[in-house]
């Protein structure tokens, strides 16, 4: 018996991922695809853009990407993967980051290798 992701979902993230299924759908319209052609071309079955369009989060992760470079919307996701993008981590990083080089070793031998 499958799990309702539905459930463990956040509302923040319910809403938001209807958006982007509503989103993809409206590309798909405005371009004047069905959505058997839409699915082929996205090598997606038919019954799974169904879903994307409605913002389930159960569907995976690689048939919304499939979806969204169909659509032409995957180069939104492309300030997601810098670094810079993650305002926390980056301020983590810079905190942990150290502040001077390491002291090098004095050699006391000069003769031995």
């Amino acid at each position: 018996m499958r799990r309702q992701n539905k459930e463990f979902v956040s509302p923040d993230l319910r809403r938001r991922s209807e958006a982007l299924g509503s989103a993809i759908s409206a590309a798909r319209i405005a371009r004047n695809m069905s959505r058997q052609d839409f699915s082929e071309r996205a090598s997606i079955s038919p019954s799974t853009l169904m879903r994307i369009e409605r913002g389930d989060v159960s569907v995976n992760f690689l048939a919304w990407l499939q979806a969204l470079e169909r659509a032409g919307l995957l180069g939104l996701l492309e300030p997601l993967s810098l670094p810079q993008a993650d305002v926390v981590g980056e301020s983590k990083r810079k905190a942990e980051a150290r502040k001077r080089p390491r002291r090098s070793k004095v050699k006391d031998d000069p003769y031995d290798f």
